[in-house]
């Protein structure tokens, strides 16, 4: 061979006589089901129906909704060099208080529009496969409270207008 390349058949066959440690299937068990992976369950299944989203303040004094009652997943939404973040991120919990965790996508507000934007087309096809899908009700007594405090905070910069003194000068 003037390769300079030994005779062993295929690519990347490994040096010596050792067998392959692939698995083989047998062949007496093809029509048997094969085991699917084992998914974690979460340990607040039984508290997810009744769990009920708040907007709550963290210690950086950000917004943010807990998706999960144990507080392991939230959506905060922050401000970064002058932009606002949607993100939804894990928490994992260390020294008494909860950290944001490697896992999770801050979103520009120009993303999340678009997320909220494709929200209709996701929902179709989550309805064809047969998931239930819950819609939120804007209308409803948790828009009512999401406005609330910011109606209060309106209030509170209006009035902060009003009484701060006005400079007069006379120009006659």
């Amino acid at each position: 061979m003037a390769s300079g390349f030994a005779k062993r058949g295929g690519r990347g066959g490994s040096r010596g006589g050792s067998k392959s440690t692939k698995k083989r299937a047998n062949d007496d068990d093809d029509t048997a089901p094969q085991a699917s992976k084992r998914v974690k369950a979460d340990e607040d299944d039984d508290d997810a129906a009744d769990f009920v989203p708040t907007l709550q303040k963290d210690s950086n004094g950000d917004q943010f909704v807990s998706l999960k009652a144990n507080d392991t997943r939230r959506v905060t939404i922050s401000d970064f060099k002058g932009k606002t973040l949607i993100s939804i991120r894990e928490y994992y919990e260390a020294d008494g208080e909860k950290r944001p965790g490697k896992k999770g996508i801050s979103l520009p507000l120009d993303q999340y529009n678009a997320l909220l934007a494709a929200a209709p087309l996701i929902e179709s096809v989550l309805l064809k496969k047969k998931e239930e899908v819950v819609r939120p009700d804007y209308n409803g007594e948790a828009a009512a409270a999401a406005a609330a405090p910011a109606a209060t905070e309106q209030a509170e910069e209006e009035t902060k207008e009003e009484d701060e003194p006005v400079d007069k000068t006379d120009d006659e």
